[in-house]
């Protein structure tokens, strides 16, 4: 009997052992299987980036239209990928599209090695990357062509510095996650509290401190002297774009259980996982061992807190960098069931297994139900009613032509025509104009001509050609329907050619 029992066992730890060996491979396969599903979805704002680095590449500064600077991203980074792609004469679509997915594919492998430094367990760091590769909103944004992918990666790499006491190497990691999206770069704030809370030699730490800030402001302060001197700000035009517009902002409440919802949608249970951890630990073991496991978990509330003070909208995009840390943190907790003694090692595995497998039916029924629905919606929006104006615009349009449109990045990139927003993304001053007031009741009053006298202005709305008048004549309308994930209403999109007399 006991040489039969020590057989089944050295399967068991055979079938383990192969599984953290392989299972990576197969993780990277299945992720890729399902992301090529929707490759085709490329939403608006990837063609904002493709503009900014075509115009970078092209000469024109960093700037949306041609030869007119402007801090329009939510940072340059991604822009200058694409940038460098279009030197090599590269289609940017494809360089934004493979970049996207490469990019992707590194943050599974990046969330493996950062859980595993942190759990110190093959198998729990394993299922820690399955259960992010089938997150909903990652799967959502890899492959679309915007800077998402590449911010995990990046946000993964400053925590796995930082946890490896490598301080300067995350600030630099940290400084070029900054120029992915600014709000982003607020990670540092987490690399300098991990060294301040973790740090045992104080002359060591003020060293550290010193040399982290130095690092991590050459890297931003770098960018930010170049985008002053050539006229584009030092922020953002995105920062603040949500903020002071009347009902289209929700209220700070608001705001912030749609971003409970954003998470609880995809990764409830984990969460349920990490709370349990951090309190388990701190009862069984102390605080001390949360602190220096735990300072990273800053990181899944501060993100948060500076959107909502930022009155930007707390979206899958934006809060996609704390995802993974909810995951690994997640499954931490369930490693305290062992390493606490709650749970032996078989059954502590089992409970491990059955929170991976409620996960994956969850963000499955989520994909499937909701997501996969609004990717198919955005792309045949994009192609049947943003890019059929785009191209009568430029082959229309006389060049040197204004336009005023509520999405900008078809409409720039194909039409060739100088385009603006009224979120101010392109001129924070047509921002000004629409504030306090809704965007339906700016477009009725013109509040724009405050700022532009535009050529062509795109209306969107729940009806077609409201807009219509002796001197705002309609040239065509297309519908967009699936723009919101849980409410896909219909839109009109309509465009007017501005007559003056």
């Amino acid at each position: 009997m006991t040489e039969e029992l020590d057989e089944e066992r050295k399967r068991e730890w055979l079938w383990w052992r192969i599984a953290v060996r392989y299972g990576i491979a197969a993780i990277i396969f299945v992720f890729f299987l399902t992301v090529s599903l929707h490759f085709r979805y490329t939403p608006d704002e990837t063609y904002i980036h493709l503009q900014y680095g075509r115009n970078l590449a092209q000469g024109e500064g960093y700037s949306f239209n041609a030869g007119m600077p402007s801090n329009g991203l939510p940072g340059p980074l991604w822009a200058l990928f694409i940038a460098v792609g279009y030197k090599f004469n590269l289609d940017p679509y494809i360089v934004a599209k493979t970049l996207d997915i490469i990019f992707a594919s590194f943050s599974v492998f990046a969330i493996l090695a950062f859980a595993f430094v942190l759990i110190r367990d093959h198998v729990y760091a394993l299922v820690a990357a399955w259960i992010y590769s089938f997150d909903a909103w990652f799967l959502r944004w890899s492959g679309s062509g915007v800077e998402a992918s590449l911010g995990v990666l990046l946000t993964l790499l400053v925590l796995w510095y930082s946890y490896r006491k490598e301080y300067m190497v995350a600030s630099l990691v940290a400084g070029l996650l900054t120029l992915v999206r600014f709000e982003w770069g607020f990670l540092f704030v987490v690399v300098l509290l991990d060294l301040l809370l973790n740090g045992k030699n104080r002359a060591v730490i003020v060293k550290m401190l010193i040399g982290s800030v130095l690092v991590y402001a050459v890297v931003v302060g770098s960018w930010m002297v170049f985008s002053l001197t050539r006229g584009g700000g030092v922020l953002p035009n995105t920062l603040f774009a949500n903020a002071g517009e009347g009902s289209a902002t929700s209220s700070f409440w608001d705001a912030a259980l749609a971003g409970l919802k954003v998470v609880g949608a995809t990764q409830a249970v984990m969460t349920i996982a990490l709370v349990g951890g951090v309190f388990l630990t701190a009862k069984r073991i102390g605080w001390h061992a949360v602190r220096e496991d735990g300072v990273p978990i800053v990181w899944i509330l501060l993100l948060p807190a500076i959107l909502l003070l930022t009155g930007q909208n707390l979206g899958s995009k934006s809060l996609l960098p704390i995802i993974p840390l909810i995951v690994v943190y997640g499954v931490w907790g369930l490693k305290k069931l062992e390493t606490t003694s709650l749970l032996p090692v078989q059954r502590g595995l089992l409970v491990l297994t059955i929170v991976a497998i409620f996960s994956l039916a969850q963000n499955q029924f989520v994909y499937h139900r909701w997501i996969y629905p609004h990717m198919e919606g955005v792309e045949l929006g994009v192609n049947e009613c943003l890019k059929p104006i785009a191209y009568w615009l430029r082959s229309n349009a006389p060049a040197g032509s204004t336009v005023l449109a509520p999405e900008i990045g078809v409409v720039g990139y194909i039409s060739g025509r100088r385009v603006f927003d009224p979120e101010g993304t392109v001129d924070p001053s047509l921002r000004l104009a629409f504030r306090g007031i809704t965007y339906d009741d700016a477009m009725v009053q013109r509040r724009y001509e405050q700022v532009l006298r535009p050529d062509f202005v795109i209306d969107r709305a729940a009806f077609p050609e409201r807009l219509s008048s002796s001197n705002m004549r309609p040239v065509m309308t297309r519908t967009f329907s699936g723009r919101g994930v849980s409410k896909p209403e219909t839109m009109y999109y309509t465009l007017y050619e501005v007559v003056r007399p």
